[in-house]
């Protein structure tokens, strides 16, 4: 694995998780701290759904070239869906809550395509080291 790809999929993994407690916790977050009402504003999700994007992008796919494993950018597509289907479509239509609710699942998903990725990435060194 490449620094390049290990660096986007731990960013990949850091802004899964910021996207859940995001969803999670800021309306708790908004009662206490008024001056983390930043993270309300739209701009926020379309600056999280942008830094996972080009997290996955960077990631995922040079780790798919190295690994072949079809499921872990397939697994990353459907999460990167669910966030921009949860800002996009969801959030206008039914409201905050089941827009949270459909954007964790798909951070979720993204932040497994990391971890799977990291892990068959890992695999594929460890086989090249030990073939040699």
């Amino acid at each position: 694995m490449n620094k390049l790809t290990g660096a986007a999929d731990a960013a990949g993994l850091f802004a899964s998780t910021l996207c859940m407690i995001h969803c999670l916790a800021m309306p708790v977050l908004l009662a206490v701290l008024p001056a983390m009402s930043w993270a309300s504003d739209e701009h926020a999700h379309e600056v999280l759904l942008a830094v996972a994007l080009g997290a996955a992008v960077l990631s995922l796919g040079p780790g798919y070239r190295a690994h072949r494993r079809l499921a872990v950018p397939l697994l990353g597509g459907a999460g990167l869906a669910c966030l921009a289907i949860a800002m996009f479509v969801v959030e206008p239509r039914y409201g905050h809550g089941a827009e949270a609710a459909v954007s964790v699942a798909g951070a979720l998903l993204l932040f497994g395509a990391h971890v799977r990725n990291r892990i068959c990435c890992r695999r594929c060194v460890d086989v090249r080291i030990f073939s040699k």
